[in-house]
């Protein structure tokens, strides 16, 4: 299983018993930092420790419990944010050692080998998140910057890995609040994680794809929202075509009294799609192939959907009668789609006879 950088180097560096360290001052300026006043209980963080340095009482239980308590002074802000990281519990096992432990050093060269291992640690777990929100990550083959265990011992071959050309939508991602809500009720279909815990994870949505991380103790964080399948180019249903099927659905909105909207899509014998709604300025939309009526719908919920018989329910007698309906009834989103609904389906056979 592969490890982090710092994962692998910290063993050597700060978990190996570190003969050299001792507590000893508080400041890491080294303009102002004078061994004679460190302060009696207080971590050095710079300079070599003097011989008595070991008379101090910065050890073993002592450390641990003042790297937790971000009160205590026996740590400056800087060091102790840089112990954290290299003592996550995560990785490391050296608080199980309770008194015998002994405090990682306090030399110069020593804090900055340990400040640029935890520098490159970030931008390790940097370039991990990065790659895994983009297009190019694969999950069956994730690639040096993930753990080798992600990686199959055996390539499968199937239709579906990378034949699915992603897309992103920067603009379902910016729907937080939504995808929270929905991701919720859904269980994702890759979820592995790292050597510090966190939590790589891909939910299928319909067309869309979500990809999020989740550290350990932390909420989950969307990184990336695509599309999956091509934008072939699918000409528009003609007047004269006859609708086959109609399906109502819902989603969230950002205005309304109810904070909802419904919309019906159309399909047609040809297999073509037409969506059509009212819109809130009371237009009636109708948009022929839309080419994110598959995304839309991953995120919707369907209220009804129904198979159409009437060889004279055609697009352009729909489109036409919705339109002067809408402005007769002056009727809202809700009851325009169940209308629509309604005349393409046959619930009333004499408005079908008007088609």
């Amino acid at each position: 299983m592969a490890t982090s950088r710092l994962s692998m180097a910290a063993p050597q560096v700060a978990a190996s018993r570190l003969s050299m360290g001792m507590p000893r001052g508080v400041d890491l300026n080294l303009d102002s930092f004078n061994l004679s006043a460190a302060e009696h209980g207080s971590w050095a963080g710079t300079l070599e420790a003097p011989e008595n340095a070991r008379e101090l009482s910065i050890k073993g239980e002592a450390f641990w419990t003042a790297l937790k308590d971000e009160g205590a002074p026996a740590f400056q802000p800087e060091d102790r944010c840089l112990l954290a990281k290299v003592f996550n519990p995560v990785l490391s096992d050296r608080q199980i050692e309770g008194a015998e432990f002994m405090p990682p050093a306090t030399g110069i060269s020593y804090m900055h080998k340990l400040k640029n291992l935890v520098k490159e640690e970030l931008q390790a777990q940097e370039d991990r998140r990065q790659h895994f929100f983009s297009a190019e990550f694969n999950k069956e083959k994730a690639g040096p910057l993930f753990p080798s265990s992600w990686s199959a011992s055996i390539e499968l071959e199937c239709e579906e890995a990378g034949s699915a050309q992603l897309r992103a939508r920067p603009d379902f991602q910016a729907q937080e609040v939504l995808l929270e809500e929905v991701l919720r009720s859904n269980v994702p279909t890759f979820d592995k994680s790292t050597e510090d815990g966190t939590h790589f994870l891909i939910y299928r949505l319909g067309s869309l794809e979500v990809r999020a991380t989740q550290e350990l103790h932390s909420s989950r964080v969307i990184g990336a929202v695509f599309s999956r399948g091509d934008e072939a180019c699918v000409e528009a249903a003609e007047d004269d075509e006859r609708i086959v099927r109609a399906t109502q659905y819902v989603e969230k909105a950002s205005v309304g009294r109810l904070r909802c909207r419904y919309y019906v899509v159309l399909e047609t014998e040809g297999g073509r799609k037409v969506v059509t709604e009212l819109a809130a300025s009371g237009q009636v939309a109708w948009k022929a192939n839309p080419k994110d009526v598959e995304d839309r719908n991953s995120l919707a919920k369907v209220l009804s959907s129904v198979e159409v018989r009437s060889a004279t329910a055609t697009v352009g007698a729909l489109r036409g009668h919705l339109a002067a309906e809408s402005r007769r009834k002056a009727c809202k989103s809700k009851q325009y789609a169940r209308d629509a609904l309604r005349l393409v389906s046959g619930g009333s056979h004499r408005a079908l006879g008007r088609f």
